[in-house]
């Protein structure tokens, strides 16, 4: 009888860590659990998420694979742990002109080196390291890491950028990230933005991974830890710590991976609801479909290569406020009113009190700050910010006594930099919480979320029913917009480029508004897919239907569907893929030159294409093997290649040839890592 192979699945999210055990060769769901995410601890929400396990199977696992929407959601709320730029031989008023279109938006807030170098990456001009290293502390000082980017550094074995890297780690002991051991490819601006948002990552990612490790040695599980990166492909633990941006969309691609493997159908929209973002990605073939370049999440354009998928700011702990009458959902997340009281029931008295003395504002007075980091102490801080950690320490404050604490007005009241850091977090309220005066949902505190959406209906002049009822058809709404318009991206590239302009989003609009009334008039227009709707996560199931009634398509909520994620963090693959092209260069109208160019290799000329084209072969295939043995594969490797003509007029132009090196992980042959 052969013994069965057992894996854990391990999704950490903004809310909620989920884990499963799965039959690793029929994909049968063994058991799972989901425990909350303590941001504080990562471990101990992973402890706790294994615990509802079956603690034998546990042992018995050859492989776990993690995944985690911590990089996205620091990437949507804008919280990626402080990072800095240090740019060599790339002046100011380059960033200037052309930064913010990568998400560089401050380039007062970059440090800059003068240097000269050609586009062969020959060094003529070195910087002048001796100022690097008089005023490194200076420079970076109030940072957790950098990212150095010189600009022809895949050229020159970022030659540059290792010197900078050695300074800065010498100077001030931080993590300094180079650009070109990151990615491949020659657009400079493009490569520092990765680059510093890698460095921005570096931290979260490493506390979740360290967390992880940590959480499998106490329970006494020895399997193989995976990393799930933004491709639905897997990566080691160490290539992950060094390769945090391609943890971007880890999340989203579990989810991928785990509705596809949980329904099966050929082709499908995931949606996967969280607490922090809902992520669209498309399934054809029953095959993750993958973006042609760089993935874009929140204002950051990168290098990675990953899903073609769209995340945005909605879930279940997304915060609901308003403004001059208008309700808003997100982007911002928040602690739900309704766990904070489960933990602290002295604020349900705090916010009756609170409400009684002032019934309606426009302030989210009902609003509490609560510690979110236990080292808060480490980060530098104001006298005034480190007055109010102290006073949370011993427990939560509602936005009125923080202000008082501090003998401000409640206008003046201002946490960001205490919230981006991690050092606090906010409480609020947010849909978690209208479940809960719903009846949909009531594992926390009752009482608080109905005093929390009466002061919102109030501050409105509106009944709570009807608050409730506008809050969930939002929902519906943004998840139903963000389906369509994945679908007009993949459709038409225009749209994938562009984004949909004022008339395409009035039709959808219009749809969206007479989605339940019959056909009628001279025009019929929509947005409609045959593909099915598979919803994922924890409060999918109250929302999906809506949105897909509205698409005229199917929809299925599967069974585990709440920790779909971590199925989908053991079902994948360990890939890479590499590209290159051999292109022609007529220098005379008789001959041509042909060349070969490939990211991050020095481009080489042949006077014959075959010659050209078996070099280029060779190469990719041989950087696409390397590739996926440094993500952690080990033992037989496959590779596939492909090429493509590109044509204008009749005319051949260039080949393009990809290669595609792949293997399951099979862990009984894992190498010793020592």
């Amino acid at each position: 009888m052969i013994a069965m192979r057992i894996g854990i699945g391990i999704d950490t999210g903004g809310t909620s860590t989920d884990a499963v055990l799965l039959d690793l060769d029929t994909h049968a769901v063994l058991d799972s659990a989901k425990a909350l995410t303590t941001h504080y601890d990562l471990m101990t929400g992973i402890l706790n998420a294994l615990d509802g396990l079956d603690p034998d199977l546990c042992r018995k696992a050859e492989l776990a694979g993690l995944s985690t929407t911590l990089a996205t959601n620091a990437c949507v709320e804008g919280k990626a742990r402080k990072s800095r730029l240090l740019l060599l031989g790339i002046d100011y008023n380059g960033i200037v002109r052309n930064g913010a279109r990568f998400g560089l938006n401050d380039p007062d807030d970059i440090r800059y080196l003068p240097c000269r170098t050609t586009i062969r990456g020959e060094v003529l001009e070195e910087p002048d390291w001796s100022v690097l290293r008089r005023h490194a502390k200076e420079w970076f000082h109030d940072v957790e890491a950098v990212a150095v980017c010189e600009i022809f550094a895949v050229r020159n074995q970022g030659v540059l950028e290792k010197k900078a890297a050695r300074i800065i780690a010498e100077e001030t002991g931080l993590p300094a990230v180079e650009s070109s051991t990151l990615f491949g490819d020659l657009s400079s601006l493009e490569r520092a933005a990765s680059a510093l948002l890698n460095a921005g990552l570096i931290p979260i990612t490493r506390d979740f991974l360290d967390a992880a490790r940590d959480a499998f040695r106490a329970r006494g599980i020895q399997a193989e830890i995976m990393v799930v990166r933004s491709d639905s492909s897997l990566m080691s633990c160490p290539f992950a710590m060094d390769h945090a941006v391609e943890t971007l969309l880890s999340g989203p691609a579990a989810s991928a991976l785990g509705g596809s493997a949980l329904v099966g159908a050929g082709q499908a929209v995931i949606v996967d609801m969280g607490g922090t973002t809902t992520d669209i990605a498309l399934i054809e073939d029953r095959l993750p479909i993958l973006c042609d370049d760089g993935i874009r999440v929140g204002n950051w354009k990168t290098l990675v290569r990953g899903l073609f998928s769209t995340s945005f700011a909605l879930g279940g702990d997304s915060v609901i406020r308003w403004k001059f009458g208008k309700i808003t959902i997100g982007p911002e997340r928040a602690i739900p009113l309704s766990l904070l009281a489960r933990r602290h029931p002295d604020i349900v008295q705090t916010l009756a009190d609170q409400i009684r003395a002032t019934p309606v504002h426009s302030l989210p007075l009902h609003e509490f700050l609560t510690l979110g980091r236990s080292d808060w102490d480490t980060i530098p801080m104001s006298p005034e910010e480190e007055r109010l950690c102290r006073a949370l320490e011993r427990g939560p404050l509602s936005l009125q006594q923080a202000a008082n604490l501090l003998h401000l007005d409640k206008y003046l009241l201002d946490t960001t930099f205490l919230e981006q850091s991690g050092a606090i977090l906010r409480a609020g309220l947010t849909p978690t919480d209208v479940m809960h005066v719903r009846g949909d949902f009531t594992a926390y505190d009752v009482d608080c979320a109905r005093l929390a959406v009466g002061f919102a209906a109030a501050s409105l002049d509106m009944q709570p029913e009807k608050f409730c009822r506008q809050i969930y058809t939002e929902i519906e709404h943004r998840i139903f917009l963000g389906v369509s318009q994945m679908l007009l991206e993949y459709a038409n590239p225009y749209f994938h480029k562009n984004g949909l302009d004022e008339g395409i989003q009035g039709m959808l609009e219009m749809q969206w508004k007479k989605r339940k009334k019959a056909p009628a008039g001279l025009l019929r227009f929509g947005c409609y897919t045959p593909a099915t709707l598979i919803g994922i996560g924890g409060p999918i199931h109250l929302f999906l239907k809506g949105a897909a009634d509205a698409l005229h398509a199917p929809c299925v909520i599967p069974d585990h569907a709440p920790t779909a994620n971590a199925v989908g963090a053991v079902t994948g693959q360990i890939t890479a893929s590499v590209s290159g092209e051999v292109r022609i260069d007529h220098r005379e109208a008789e001959t041509a030159v042909f060349k070969v160019l490939i990211p991050g290799m020095e481009t080489r000329s042949f006077e014959e294409e075959q010659d050209a084209a078996a070099y280029c072969l060779a190469c990719v295939r041989a950087e696409a093997e390397r590739r996926v043995r440094a993500q952690g594969a080990v033992g037989e490797i496959r590779v596939t290649d492909s090429t493509a003509d590109n044509t204008y007029d009749d005319t051949k132009l260039a080949t393009r040839f990809t290669a595609t090196a792949s293997t399951y992980v099979h862990p009984e042959t894992k190498e010793d890592d020592a």
